[in-house]
């Protein structure tokens, strides 16, 4: 890795969908070693995929479908990668140097099942006794949902944010999965991680890290918890609106299906607002909505206004124009609209990324810059087992150990069902 931020430190990752993977990626954005521990024979989460015809998380392209799916692609940059069956003995033999070559290991198995596979905490200190291990099960490593396996869109539902989002009057079948956890968690685990590094610093030893990925996302709503607690009210779903602010609210504007994010969070935006809209002496003192206590009554009203107003406009014209008066506001974006982002070509966020079975592309970028030692794009997302021998060499194995471990299926490049 061309980042040296964290070129000493070797990460072990047996985890999947995202929350887990993407944070290594973000490690190895920074330069660590990151080793990612794919399944096999069986399929990792994020390589599984439908008819291609019909699956849009599917790259057009050539080769395997399981080398084109999205979701694998922007999670698993930055990394080498094996596919091994850790439920053989030559598998766990191979995971048992992992181990103690990393400093690092991150998993997101279910509670429960990196013990049944012989390698939880008690084993794996006494591999290597300066690791920090992580875990990532959905319910955390005790308490009566131990064992339970979730994925993203069950947390938003756990922790009350699925009813908190879409409009007072929708239903729950209506809101699409945001997958809120699987965006953060990752970061929160992070400074853990980071922490546990700087501990060991001090003492020479590891630490186990349980982050329970539904208290994660809860802690992220705390006022939907004490909004019942504290005030004995059950928090409503907001829609686009602030029940404290007035206007904030989502506008229809020119064209088919535009629309524009408008908000004046105190009396000098409101100002501005009314003195571009033709109608300053709405935020003259006397009239009734010239204090934030009238704009909240008066909440319809100056919603129909600013709509019947908003519609002459070019979404994107109208933010440029109101930024520009210091007023909040932002056009809504089409799926393919961030990647014409004047913002962010500027910054040089977006990375091309050349594979060799998907047409060359723009992915997302990383989450933060840094001077002097910038993060950097390294390594493509891996084909399945693409690092094998390079790895297995590297642990001490001989091209033997490697050749006899592929004949028994114990790791591999391709998947058993798609073989010719």
């Amino acid at each position: 890795m061309t980042s040296k931020m964290l070129s000493n430190i070797n990460v072990v990752e047996i985890a999947e969908v995202w929350a887990g993977p993407f944070g290594c990626s973000l490690m190895g954005d920074l330069g660590a070693n990151v080793i990612k521990v794919e399944s096999y024979p069986r399929k990792s989460e994020t390589r599984n995929a439908g008819d291609p015809r019909l699956d849009p998380r599917v790259a057009e392209g050539t080769g395997p479908i399981y080398e084109r799916i999205n979701t694998h692609h922007h999670g698993n940059r930055n990394k080498r990668n094996i596919a091994l069956d850790i439920r053989t003995t030559e598998g766990r033999d191979v995971l048992t140097r992992l181990i103690k070559w990393g400093d690092i290991l991150v998993e997101s198995f279910s509670a429960g099942t990196i013990d049944r596979l012989g390698y939880g905490w008690e084993v794996v200190k006494k591999i290597n006794e300066r690791i920090t291990m992580l875990s990532l099960a959905g319910w955390g490593q005790e308490g009566p949902y131990l064992g339970r396996i979730m994925f993203g869109v069950g947390f938003d539902a756990m922790a009350g944010h699925a009813l908190i989002r879409g409009y007072e009057d929708g239903t729950p079948e209506e809101m699409i999965p945001i997958l809120h956890s699987d965006a953060t968690v990752p970061l929160t685990w992070i400074v853990a991680v980071l922490g546990a590094l700087m501990q060991r610093e001090k003492t020479n030893a590891g630490s186990y890290i349980d982050l329970a990925q539904i208290e994660d996302i809860a802690w992220q709503f705390p006022n939907i918890i004490s909004e019942w607690t504290m005030n004995g009210r059950i928090p409503k779903p907001l829609g686009n609106s602030d029940p404290s602010i007035v206007p904030h609210n989502c506008y229809q504007a020119s064209g088919e299906d535009r629309w524009i994010n408008i908000a004046a969070e105190n009396d000098l935006q409101w100002a501005n607002l009314t003195e571009f809209m033709g109608n300053k002496s709405w935020s003259e003192i006397g009239h009734e909505w010239s204090s934030i206590i009238g704009r909240i009554k008066g909440r319809k009203e100056i919603d129909l206004a600013i709509s019947d107003f908003v519609r002459q406009f070019d979404p994107f014209d109208l933010a440029d124009q109101l930024q520009a008066l210091g007023i909040i506001a932002a056009p809504v974006l089409a799926p393919p609209d961030p990647l014409m982002s004047p913002q962010l070509h500027d910054r040089n966020w977006f990375q091309i990324v050349d594979h060799p079975y998907i047409p060359e592309r723009l992915l997302g970028g990383f989450l933060w810059k840094s001077e002097p030692d910038q993060p950097s794009w390294d390594r493509r997302a891996g084909l399945v087992g693409e690092d094998n021998n390079e790895v297995l060499l590297q642990l001490g194995f001989s091209t033997n150990d490697i050749d006899s471990m592929k004949k028994k299926d114990i790791i591999g490049e391709t998947y058993v069902e798609e073989r010719t």
